[in-house]
């Protein structure tokens, strides 16, 4: 009896065994190394955050502005240089268009908009972007692309053009409900409230479409200046400015790995035409290349989580929990 009871026992320990193994396995199948996207004109690349692992997401759309992840639901959005937005799965599987401005309904011509710039807000599920034309300001809408909603942001007075503003380049601090923005027709960084009130000037000015970071654990602001091949830092209201790297060659996109105190940015070399993606640590030491002699190189996005798209099965999962519950 006691033989047939630990045979019993070691076959319901192997079991338990084989499903937790098939269990490590589908859930290691959704993580893989932090990954930094970037774009390249009409494509869309990836590759480990030492740079090594190169691989094309998505190719061939007529240019691509600036992106975005939703590390969460596994997405990326873009928007492109004729304006529209779409989105992905990380691996640029199933491709969606949310706006697009050449395809309104004839009651929605007034919403014709030019997306340049997009950030997103995943609790709300809302997507903001900057416009290059009228409507100006902003936008936001649902990630599916509906409820659209502009919102007019008007400067204090001291701006170059108080009667709007460009917003090139967007970064959301959704706890604190403020929005982050490169305001390049008033030669400002600033910040309003999540619904485009309260325009607050920073104390830098940014000529010249620089790009901005945010580190919302340290409460501090990242920026770039291109002209003068810079990257600074202040507190999220401006104050205590540091400059952290000097003499680059025109730094533009930013992006933060707060989890290795890390900055990542971009470098053009307008001689031979080739771009780079560079890192160091956030107080500017140890400059390292990640990736170099690429070709036009624009916006960067990191997924410091290494979740690229592939979903755990959740049916072994669950055999998992009913085994651990019996």
């Amino acid at each position: 009896m006691n033989i047939h009871l630990m045979t019993y026992k070691r076959i319901a320990i192997f079991s338990v065994i084989i499903l937790l193994i098939s269990v490590v396995q589908t859930i290691g199948y959704a993580q893989g190394s932090p990954k930094i996207y970037w774009t390249e004109s009409d494509k869309i690349k990836r590759a480990n955050l030492d740079g090594t692992n190169v691989e094309n997401v998505f190719t061939n759309d007529n240019g691509i502005r600036d992106i975005a992840l939703d590390i969460q639901n596994h997405k990326i959005y873009w928007v492109g240089w004729t304006h529209n937005i779409k989105r992905a799965n990380l691996d640029g599987t199933d491709v969606e268009t949310i706006y697009n401005p050449n395809a309104l309904n004839p009651d929605k011509v007034e919403r014709i908009h030019s997306p340049v710039t997009i950030a997103l807000d995943t609790r709300a599920k809302q997507i903001y972007w900057g416009n290059m034309w009228v409507p100006w300001g902003m936008t936001r809408a649902d990630f599916d692309g509906t409820n659209i909603e502009d919102f007019t942001i008007l400067p204090v007075d001291g701006g170059v053009f108080n009667i709007r503003v460009d917003a090139e380049d967007i970064k959301l601090d959704v706890k604190e409900g403020k929005i982050y923005f490169q305001d390049s027709l008033n030669d400002n960084i600033a910040r309003v409230d999540m619904d485009g009130s309260n325009y607050e000037r920073l104390p830098h000015s940014t000529p010249f479409h620089d790009k901005i970071a945010l580190d919302l654990i340290n409460r501090r602001m990242y920026w770039t200046t291109n002209i003068r091949g810079e990257i600074r830092s202040s507190f999220l209201n401006g104050k205590n400015i540091d400059t952290l790297l000097t003499n680059l060659n025109y730094p533009t996109e930013i992006a933060l790995d707060i989890h290795s105190q890390k900055i990542y940015w971009t470098e053009r070399n307008f001689k031979t035409e080739k771009s780079m993606i560079r890192c160091a640590n956030l107080d500017g030491t140890n400059v390292t290349d990640i990736l170099t002699g690429s070709n036009n190189v624009g916006s960067i996005a990191l997924d410091t989580e290494g979740v690229y798209g592939v979903k755990p099965d959740k049916t072994k999962i669950t055999t998992w929990a009913n085994v651990k519950t019996q």
